[in-house]
């Protein structure tokens, strides 16, 4: 690259962390964050998967973003002693680790999101070395910024999770392997074995790229492209690279990561409760990935990704598929059709591999004069919906739906709500000082804790992989309150993880007051009498009897 180019990779790395870093301050811990982090922060000081689940994803990404931890002085304790460490209660001791260490947890949590972002900083540049070697500079630097305007990808190069090396190690692996149909050779089938390794020890889905790897390898089989001995001896190594990739990760833990991949795709046919355009399943929707693929992408993004799927089926009409259609677009729709048959269905991010390769692909479109011009305006586009969104891309919609507002009415859990959003709830408690001094009902989906924030709360339906006892908020009936008001994740709205679907419908009759970061709605009840009483319904049913008392005296005997 000469020195132009690294001027430009310069001021757009420095966009994207400077867009990136403000995203996180709006952000509470989404579900799984605390629990990657400390996983990873553990293995690092003891090297034993104590805190560690069979069901849990790989180690790597959890380790990166903790590495960043050991140069905090003092560094964070572990608390191995504890009986959460001894009885392997990850998520209750991601919480001790989290918000009783001796750093502040959001000073913890941001430096590990801190470390992500950097690292989805580096495979930009990869990312433009590779498609201005494929297609040339101008390419290079469109495909660049789309990558760093894209929602999806700066929602989740913000968070301490496995999807961004998922998609990372996913696009290098498909092009390695292109590399290696190209060439080869011993080397070029080296390095693909050791992404593949490396997706290995990153996220399960490397299971995904390897079928891709045989179904793409078979094609080129069955039309001689490839021997039988080639297409044997690609597969031996890239098992001999994940093992031996997985040995340096693991150690003598190495056992753990085929046990885990096992357990895991196991547990994925046992399913997860859905939620789809009101619809419930615990089996999976055939359409519930391509839907979000239109709901959560961009138009003018999926505008480029539509014209470049029309002039690949014209290069089929034609007889003229290059070998870079013969590896990307199957990739990706290998990658949308497994997906769609899944029966664990609980977010956009489990499809994000797709994107780059897509990026990638698509801005061939520059090489056609008839369509550079509309890919240019597409992408200035693109950049607009992201800077109109800015910072709430995790619960990013577009406008087939009526935008981030809407999207709860058709999707729950990480697409719009992963728990992001009581940072922002209790900046609005601390406007309303009634409200902050008396407290709120609070419904939450997640893992932070209100108390961190400040929130005087009760109970309502936690959605949580934490105990009732590390979450019993405050019996706020004791502040004599002069408002009901509730606060409630749109994932617990649609009662997405609840036996009854109905619990909370009487909620939807009105408009929310406030709402938190697209994925807390704050229902200010005190004068909907009809509401009030089917409120104090459920409360009952919870055995708050404290609670109906004083809201049936006050609130409705009264009036």
């Amino acid at each position: 690259m000469n020195i132009k180019h690294i001027i430009f990779l310069f001021f757009i790395s420095l966009v994207f962390f400077i867009k990136c870093n403000d995203v996180i301050k709006y952000l509470s811990p989404t579900y799984d964050e605390p629990l990657h982090l400390m996983q990873g922060y553990t293995y690092l000081k003891t090297a034993k998967m104590q805190v560690v689940s069979p069901l849990d994803q790989p180690m790597l990404a959890k380790i990166l973003p903790a590495i960043s931890l050991l140069f905090l002085n003092p560094q964070p304790l572990v608390f191995t002693t504890h009986n959460y460490y001894y009885n392997r209660q990850r998520y209750s001791f991601a919480n001790l680790m989290l918000y009783y260490n001796n750093h502040d947890a959001e000073k913890m949590l941001n430096i590990g999101r801190r470390t992500n972002i950097i690292v989805s900083i580096i495979f930009l540049w990869i990312f433009f070395y590779i498609t201005k070697k494929f297609f040339g500079e101008k390419n290079a630097v469109f495909v660049s910024l789309v990558y760093i305007f894209n929602t999806s990808i700066t929602a989740h190069s913000c968070l301490v999770t496995q999807d961004l090396l998922c998609f990372i190690f996913y696009f290098l692996g498909i092009y390695s392997f292109y590399q290696f149909l190209q060439y080869k050779d011993i080397k070029s089938n080296f390095v693909c074995g050791l992404i593949t390794g490396l997706m290995m020890v990153s996220k399960y889905t490397v299971v995904v790229l390897l079928f891709t790897y045989f179904c793409i390898l078979f094609y080129f089989l069955f039309v001689k492209k490839v021997d039988v001995k080639s297409f044997i001896k690609f597969f031996i190594i890239q098992i001999l690279c994940i093992i031996a990739v997985g040995m340096v990760v693991y150690g003598k833990n190495i056992i753990l990561l085929f046990d885990g991949l096992y357990k895991v795709i196991k547990n994925l046919q046992q399913g997860r409760s859905t939620f789809f355009f009101g619809k419930y399943s615990t089996t999976g929707f055939r359409l519930y990935f391509i839907t979000l693929f239109f709901l959560k992408t961009e138009i003018p993004l999926l505008i480029i990704f539509l014209l470049s799927f029309t002039k690949f089926f014209i290069k089929i009409l034609k007889k003229k598929l290059t070998e870079i259609d013969l590896v990307f677009i199957p990739a990706v729709l290998i990658f949308i059709l497994i997906a769609s048959f899944s029966k664990t269905q609980i977010g956009h991010r489990h499809i994000l591999p797709i994107y780059p390769l897509l990026i990638f692909y698509s801005s061939n479109l520059l090489e056609d004069k008839k369509f550079s011009i509309i890919y240019i305006f597409l992408v200035l586009l693109c950049i607009l919906s992201s800077v109109k969104t800015h910072p709430y891309y995790l619960s990013y919609f577009n406008e087939f739906v009526g935008g981030n507002k809407n999207g709860w009415k058709y999707f729950t859990d990480s697409n719009i709500d992963w728990g992001q959003g009581l940072k922002q709830l209790s900046l609005w408690i601390k406007k309303n000082k009634d409200v902050e001094e008396s407290g709120i009902y609070l419904s939450y989906f997640g893992v932070a804790d209100p108390h961190y924030y400040g929130i005087k709360y009760r109970p309502v339906g936690f959605i949580s992989n934490l105990t009732e006892q590390e979450r019993l908020g405050d019996d706020i009936i004791k502040n004599n309150p002069k408002k009901v008001v509730i606060a409630i994740s749109v994932t617990n709205l649609q009662s997405t993880y609840y036996k009854d679907k109905t619990v909370f419908s009487f909620l939807k009759e009105i408009k929310p007051t406030y709402t938190a970061a697209d994925s807390i709605f704050v229902y200010d009840i005190t004068e909907k009498r009809n509401v009030l009483q089917k409120f104090i319904n459920l409360l009952e049913s919870l055995g708050y009897n404290k609670d109906v008392e004083y809201i049936n005296r006050m609130f409705l005997l009264e009036r």
